[in-house]
């Protein structure tokens, strides 16, 4: 009876979702494993952790340049200072719920969210190092869980970012040396410029007190292993910052990786030899030649920095993230597009707004985003995306430059369908003009971010060959 008793118990605990292991899947074909991201198109990447709580500001004064979640490397802030103030970091306000019905509300379809970034801080329970939010700080609570759970719930894909190799405050975690004056004027900076560049980039003497080597099978390879087996499915696994590792060690992830064939990974774990699935340009669009016949994503931040900084104001348009979004699904990528939650946890309110802003016109015109591929047709007044309907192609023209003859002019001589605005569907008449399509369109602009006109084809155009991002690099590693 007691024996009876234990199984239910343990059955009911599994359903309930209160234990949750990562699912073995079967060997999918790279096809296969991509479709859902190349689907996707849209993914929300957050930047957090205890850097949140300087904001940007050190000793009274602004980090000089770059990113505030790289305030302790560029301010040089001591270990030891660095994670007495961790200790206070107690984001009360923070609600998995609330963070990822942002990215919902978006039209994000899956999120990427910094379990460890290079402060070496992890953002969940790890046995590996009690340097985490729930051993080393009043909060408590595992915040990869909490996240793995509402994901779940709102069907949204869980990405995790891990950076394998840099790591401030472990002994033997790689350094990356920036120079004094990108963080605040320290009296003593010409001291520290010359201790840096002497100890490899690291500024306290509790950095180089270990071994990369020992750093890594300590603290980063274990935590890889949590993320993978804790969590239940995850998505995708983005490494930043290949410094230091060497090929045995990130053979030693990749080995990992292998028992979950599901799981995407990007091109930061390890270069030229372990490249990916998808190459991953940060803060701005490629160029055509540079992205061709591979899968690749674009991280850019909403404002001006990762993590989050109390005087940003550089912050991007809704417009100028939505035409973004456009130019880079018309090139076959996908946008991953970051929010850093405050000292709280709770996402400020102007990086919110822009990410609704960006999902009502999603709502609107989301079709000519998801499930698109490539078009190699850039307009000047807009941009083209490519999606197959059965034997069929449909073309999106996305207008960002409304014509002031009522003609819009597409440079391409396929056979038509016909075209329709949307997103009521009113049918426009279209035409050919030397080679090339001529859709009559009203006087006046419908949409003032990007109006969309949906060009039907009585073909299907040829379906371009994607290999993966490992692949074309050893192809250009033999050239």
């Amino acid at each position: 009876m007691k024996r009876i008793l234990l199984l239910l118990i343990s059955i009911l605990i599994v359903s309930s979702g209160l234990v949750s292991a990562q699912k073995k899947s079967p060997t999918l074909t790279f096809d296969q494993k991509m479709e859902w991201w190349r689907d996707a198109k849209f993914g929300m990447f957050v930047h957090w952790g205890p850097y949140a709580t300087y904001g940007g500001v050190y000793h009274g004064y602004h980090q000089a340049y770059g990113d505030a979640a790289w305030i302790i490397n560029r301010c040089k802030i001591p270990v030891r200072e660095y994670k007495a103030n961790a200790t206070t970091f107690n984001p009360v306000r923070f609600n998995a719920d609330s963070l990822v019905r942002l990215a919902k509300d978006a039209g994000a379809k899956y999120i990427v969210f910094t379990s460890k970034h290079h402060d070496g801080f992890a953002m969940f329970k790890s046995a590996a190092s009690n340097f985490n939010i729930y051993d080393y700080t009043p909060f408590k609570r595992d915040v990869v869980a909490e996240l793995a759970q509402a994901c779940r719930k709102e069907g949204i894909k869980l990405g995790l970012y891990y950076s394998q190799c840099m790591d401030w405050t472990h002994p033997g975690g790689a350094t990356a040396r920036r120079p004094m004056n990108q963080g605040w004027p320290n009296p003593d900076s010409t001291e520290i410029d010359a201790f840096t560049a002497a100890n490899n980039g690291a500024w306290d003497c509790i950095q180089e007190s270990e071994s990369f080597e020992s750093y890594f099978y300590k603290v980063a390879l274990p935590q890889i292993k949590e993320l993978l087996t804790n969590y239940g499915d995850i998505a995708i696994l983005w490494f930043d910052y290949p410094r230091e590792i060497t090929t045995a060690e990130a053979q030693d992830i990749q080995k990992e990786l292998d028992k979950y064939p599901q799981i995407i990974t990007n091109d930061r774990l390890k270069e030229p030899d372990f490249m990916g699935d998808y190459k991953t340009p940060e803060g701005f669009v490629p160029k055509l030649e540079d992205v061709e016949g591979i899968d690749w994503e674009t991280c850019m931040c909403v404002g001006d920095s990762w993590g989050f900084r109390s005087w940003d104001t550089k912050w991007k348009t809704s417009e100028m993230l939505i035409h973004n979004l456009i130019h880079i699904a018309a090139r076959g990528g996908n946008y991953l597009l970051n929010v850093g939650p405050d000292a709280l946890g709770v996402v400020p309110e102007i990086p919110a707004s822009r990410m609704r802003e960006i999902g009502q016109w999603m709502k609107i015109y989301g079709e000519a985003i998801y499930g698109t591929r490539r078009s190699h047709l850039h307009p000047d007044w807009g941009d083209c995306i490519r999606k197959d309907v059965g034997k069929k192609t449909q073309l999106y023209l996305c207008v960002f430059n409304w014509p002031n003859d009522g003609k819009l002019v597409l440079d391409a001589d396929y056979k038509i369908k016909g075209a329709s605005l949307m997103p009521m569907g009113q049918k426009l008449k279209v035409g050919k003009s030397m080679h090339k399509i001529v859709i009559k369109v009203p006087q006046n602009a419908p949409d003032k971010v990007a109006s969309v006109i949906r060009l039907e084809l009585n073909e299907m155009l040829p379906v371009d060959k994607i290999i993966p991002n490992r692949i074309r690099q050893l192809d250009k590693n033999a050239e």
